[in-house]
Order: structure tokens, then C-alpha cells, then sequence
């Protein structure tokens, strides 16, 4: 196994990091030219990354993430965002209208865009034997980060990205069985209905402390109702999903 498939198949998430760790400017710089060079929609790269350096703007995030105190610890938090805002400079400069800047499918090209730079990132900080979490509740406090960060238009934040040194370690999580997640030529769905159930009893076994109920249940009570409608409101206000036909 080469050590790049190695580094992707030990990925684990950390929670909890050395507050006194620092990331020298060459790894930081290293893990950005990474995410940088990710695959991107006609090269267009829609996204940014914003790098939480000041202490207290950070503890203004970690106030309204208590669940997630690593922000503070950590030695980078990125935060990615989805970014059509400089696309629309773009069409600007040209005399173009930017119509389809609203539509649907705009937004899944930055949201695709902006995660695999993310992913690069994670990758590349692994390789160098830091610790990361990803942290997607920052999606539930969307509203005060395009404040706090002076967002413009077309901009969005989708996740932050703890990077730093380890302070407790973690176990290596199972995943579902490849036949749920990997199909020759057509969907077979078949089997998943017995796969989902193996899996749950392997997750019980595994017993994650800060799991509070099994798989399958912990996915339906995050399916039982809609997101906060805000959210939807909050994107339109943005710039994106206002397309109408």
C-alpha cells in the first residue's frame, strides 16, 4: 500500500487538540497549495478559505459552537466557503448578467468545488501527521458568520477545518461494507436494508462514548423534520437558490 492510500485509509476525526501546538507557515502553506490544486467546475474554483488567526473573533465562534471547543484549541481553523462572488466579478467584467447565478445547479457546482479543496486539505494535513475535525455545525450559525466575516453576496460558509496536534488519541471508525457504497453498472438496493442492520451492530460494538443512540436511530431523528427554514431564507438572502423558471 503506497503512503498516500495509507493516509487516506487511517483517517480518523479529532476532537480534542494541544492549545499550545503551533503549525509552522510552510505546513499551512503546503495544506492551501493542496486544497488549491483540487479538481474544480471549469476551472472556475468556487470557493474561499478563511483562516480564523485572530483570538478573539475565534472566541466569538467557539461562543456560538460550545459543542465544538476544538475551534478554540486547534492550532488553524479554515472555514471554506462556497463562493460565486467571484464569478460574478467575473461576469461583471465581461457585461454578462449572471441569470444562472441563482439556479439550482450553480450552487451544487460550488458546493462540489469548495468540498473537495476542503478534502485536499484534510488529505494533505494528514500526510504530515497532523490531527483534523471537520466541523459542519457551523452551518447552523450561518446567519452571525457572514457577519463576523464580512461575507459578501454569493458567498457561504459550508465547514470549518480544525487542523493541529492530537492531545487524546482515536480510534479508527468502521465504515459500511463496501457492497453498500460501491455498485457494478446499476443501483442494487437489495441488500441494504441487512447491510444497514450489520452496520448498526457493528457501530454498537465499536461503542463510541459520545454516540447516545444506535446508527439507524441517530439517522432518523436527524431526517425526522426539515431543517430550520432560516436556512433556505438565509440562502436566498446570499444570492443562491433564487433561480426561478
Amino acid at each position: 500500500m503506497n503512503p498516500t492510500i495509507q493516509t487516506l485509509t487511517q483517517h480518523r476525526t479529532y476532537r480534542d487538540f494541544d492549545p499550545e501546538y503551533r503549525l509552522d507557515d510552510a505546513s499551512l502553506e503546503a495544506i492551501l497549495a493542496a486544497a488549491q490544486q483540487a479538481p474544480a467546475w471549469r476551472n472556475a474554483q468556487h470557493y474561499s478559505i478563511i483562516n480564523i488567526k485572530d483570538a478573539d473573533l475565534r472566541a466569538k465562534i467557539v461562543a456560538l459552537q460550545p459543542l465544538n471547543p476544538q475551534i478554540g484549541d486547534c492550532a488553524e481553523f479554515l472555514i471554506f466557503c462556497a463562493d460565486l462572488y467571484k464569478t460574478k466579478l467575473a461576469s461583471d467584467a465581461m457585461g454578462g448578467s449572471f441569470n444562472g447565478g441563482g439556479h439550482p445547479e450553480a450552487f451544487i457546482n460550488a458546493i462540489s468545488d469548495t468540498s473537495m479543496a476542503f478534502q485536499n486539505a484534510v488529505v494533505a494535513a494528514e500526510s504530515l501527521g497532523l490531527a483534523i475535525c471537520p466541523i459542519g455545525g457551523l452551518r447552523a450559525v450561518a446567519t452571525e458568520l457572514i457577519d463576523l466575516l464580512n461575507l459578501p453576496q454569493y458567498v457561504y460558509p459550508i465547514v470549518g477545518l480544525c487542523i493541529g496536534k492530537p492531545s487524546v488519541e482515536m480510534r479508527l471508525k468502521p465504515r459500511l461494507p463496501l457492497r453498500a457504497v460501491y455498485f457494478d453498472n446499476q443501483y442494487d438496493a437489495s441488500h441494504l436494508p441487512a447491510d444497514l442492520a450489520d452496520y448498526e451492530a457493528t457501530m454498537t460494538e465499536f461503542g463510541e462514548k459520545r454516540e447516545k443512540f444506535p446508527w439507524r436511530q441517530k439517522l432518523s431523528y436527524s431526517y425526522d423534520k426539515a431543517p430550520d427554514a432560516k436556512s433556505h431564507a438565509l440562502l436566498k438572502q446570499q444570492g443562491f437558490l433564487t433561480y426561478e423558471e
